[in-house]
């Protein structure tokens, strides 16, 4: 089977970036197009720009594919097509692209020179005959045009939040209840190009999914979440909180009001409650932080039970240090562990303690002053006054 290729072109006007690589959303346009472009099947893509550019346009194309600037258009444009022969999609203005068979709302006049379909065997003759490619294009007549539905992009604020972006907000979501998914209000949920849901999850009002997002079957996410960049497993709730660059195993609960910032690595069955801050840390299976903590540099392991108010101290400000936490251990309310520090498996630590030395496995460490009651202090206190 031939490759179906794309040629995209990200034109610049002066010095200023293409309008492709502006966001829609929160993710650049062109991600959305090539987002759809593989949708239809293309897997290969020859992308025109500038040498500036190259590195913003490499983040929304897939890792395979070839860059030239106008320069090296001919020698690359060439080479492309010889290893394109079949159906091949040219993009030679910025628009946002609808796959096909989707309908929307037209605004004004679509231009008809912004994308086409034809073979790239016969552009590949057109282009042997002529000195550039708009010549090219022009000596083949009037090359099929997109089958599907596009809108053209325009530095226009008013025109993108009234018709491009609204556009975009409609195609995530379409794409994922035509996959299974239960979108319970249309309307306030926003899903990037990028992102993937299972079959049977629920997205509740205000969830907001961006990035290379990946979330698997049977979860509820929302409502107000915002997830970007995460991998999360199956059967996983997460509530009123926000994810970012980390991952999650099956049958976690996350939130109400929770921050898991990037580098985190969270189990099974796991529980991250409220106001909870997890940063560039492991969480075994099991484990329980409910309420009030901050995790941060952290390697704990599973079926720890984290009490209120802990705090991982991992800064001295200079430096960033890890805590180790073993299997089962119980860390009490208000404990602060001093990094570099290690609780050892099946240890306690005293609630209000501030722990500073190895806890080994299966001990109890107390860090906090004896109390002292003096009787009567209080009333002699107020006689004075």
């Amino acid at each position: 089977m031939e490759a179906l290729g794309a040629v995209i072109f990200l034109p610049r006007e002066g010095e200023k970036a293409p309008l492709l690589l502006e966001d829609i959303l929160f993710d650049p346009a062109a991600r959305w197009l090539s987002e759809a472009l593989m949708a239809e099947g293309v897997k290969r893509f020859l992308v025109v720009c500038h040498e500036d550019d190259r590195p913003a346009a490499a983040a929304c194309f897939p890792p395979e594919t070839e860059f030239v600037d106008e320069k090296g258009l001919s020698d690359g444009l060439a080479k492309f097509l010889s290893q394109c022969p079949g159906q091949v999609s040219v993009v030679t203005k910025p628009i946002l692209l609808a796959p096909k068979g989707t309908s929307f709302a037209r605004s004004g006049k679509e231009p008809s020179s912004s994308i086409f379909a034809l073979r790239g065997a016969t552009l590949a003759a057109a282009l042997r005959d002529s000195q550039s490619f708009d010549q090219a294009l022009s000596a083949l007549g009037d090359p099929a045009p997109w089958q599907g539905r596009f809108l053209p992009l325009k530095e226009d604020n008013v025109y993108r939040a009234m018709t491009v972006e609204p556009l975009a907000r409609s195609l995530g979501v379409d794409r994922l209840l035509s996959a299974g998914v239960r979108v319970v209000d249309t309307e306030s949920v926003f899903i990037g190009p990028a992102v993937t849901v299972g079959e049977g999850t629920a997205l509740l009002p205000g969830t907001i999914l961006k990035g290379k997002t990946v979330i698997g079957k049977n979860c509820v996410i929302g409502p107000n979440t915002m997830i970007r960049d995460c991998a999360i497993g199956d059967r996983v709730t997460v509530n009123a909180s926000q994810l970012n660059e980390s991952t999650v195993d099956d049958d976690t609960t996350v939130g109400p009001f929770a921050y898991v910032r990037p580098n985190c690595r969270v189990g099974k069955k796991v529980k991250v409650g409220d106001f909870v801050e997890l940063k560039n840390s492991t969480i075994g299976d099991g484990t329980k932080i409910s309420h009030l903590t901050y995790v941060g540099d952290t390697d704990a392991g599973a079926h720890i039970n984290f009490g209120c108010g802990t705090v991982t101290v991992n800064y001295d400000g200079k430096k960033k240090f890890r805590t180790v936490i073993g299997d089962n251990a119980f860390i009490g309310c208000n404990t602060n562990l001093v990094a570099p520090v290690t609780v050892g498996e099946g240890a306690y630590t005293a609630a209000g303690s501030t722990v500073t030395e190895d806890v080994p496995a299966d001990a109890l460490a107390i860090a906090r002053a004896r109390q002292t009651v003096k009787k009567g202090w209080a009333a002699k206190r107020r006689e004075k006054s």
